[in-house]
């Protein structure tokens, strides 16, 4: 027997009314949401670790005796940096945050890269995103412990909060939450479409539904 499927309907983001679920805040994901994903990022740390297909590499790395765990962290920061050159910023971002800004919506990073890649992003955009919440926060995603942290700092409920990634760990951060989860779709993450609220083929189809409301139908 299937589980009873319950609809939260969130009003536009712009309203004033102070009944009623809105989202208030909008969290981002760095790498392959705020910019364009890069080739085999996460497949060339794993190669130089020789991490067993499946397994978490941060995870991984923090399971190593310390002396190992030292040199595998300096593998992943050293594959993160070399990635920087390849940045690409992606489209639809300025139109998002061009919006989010007029219309006074707070906006944070909640990503499982280091903070110099972090800096790095926020000196080609130009644009302020507070706070700023990297993988030296512990437990890192999928675990909701950070968002939970970023809704204490902006004084809203978790469920006020929009988490938007490209990757099933955000998804299940945002639900674990109790968050809205947005996936951008590329080729690589059609598989968690279904875990999804909102799925986006470009960061500005988010404008519609924070201007309009929206539904979330979940079991």
């Amino acid at each position: 027997m299937s589980s009873p499927t319950t609809t939260s309907k969130y009003l536009s983001s712009l309203t004033t009314s102070t009944t009623g679920l809105r989202v208030k805040g909008v969290v981002f994901d760095m790498d392959g949401t705020l910019t364009l994903p890069l080739k085999n990022f996460i497949g060339e740390m794993r190669r130089r670790l020789q991490v067993p297909d499946k397994v978490d590499v941060l995870a991984y790395a923090a399971s190593l005796p310390p002396e190992e765990k030292i040199r595998a962290e300096k593998i992943i920061e050293d594959v993160e940096v070399e990635a920087l050159e390849r940045v690409e910023i992606q489209p639809g971002l300025e139109e998002l945050i061009q919006f989010l800004e007029e219309h006074h919506i707070p906006k944070a990073i909640l990503t499982r890269n280091n903070e110099r890649a972090v800096t790095h992003l926020l000196d080609m955009t130009g644009h302020h995103f507070d706070p700023l919440v990297t993988r030296a926060f512990l437990p890192t995603k999928p675990h909701p412990d950070p968002l939970f942290h970023i809704a204490r700092t902006w004084g809203f409920a978790p469920e006020e909060l929009m988490m938007v990634g490209d990757f099933g760990d955000d998804l299940s951060c945002a639900k674990g939450a109790g968050s809205v989860g947005v996936l951008l779709r590329h080729r690589a993450n059609e598989p968690f479409i279904s875990q999804a609220d909102i799925v986006l083929d470009r960061l500005e189809d988010l404008i519609v539904p924070l201007r309009d409301g929206f539904e979330v139908k979940r079991p």
